[in-house]
């Protein structure tokens, strides 16, 4: 799967290369752990525990530092 995310939140960031709620969601979804490599190397790593709750963590690389 390929997935973009394309906020235009007027901040300045045009796309969320680490979207962890997407991957929240697809994880609880999908009923099983996932390792997500999104954009140039953001990495999302997720699992399902038994009591429902989805962890979530990873790397990603900085781009660029904005000051909002």
């Amino acid at each position: 799967m390929r997935a973009r995310a394309f906020p235009r939140r007027d901040d300045g960031i045009v796309e969320d290369e680490a979207t962890g709620a997407a991957a929240i969601a697809l994880t609880a979804e999908l009923g099983r752990s996932l390792n997500i490599l999104q954009g140039k190397g953001s990495q999302l790593m997720t699992r399902c525990r038994p009591d429902g709750i989805v962890d979530v963590g990873g790397v990603v690389v900085l781009k660029e530092v904005s000051t909002l």
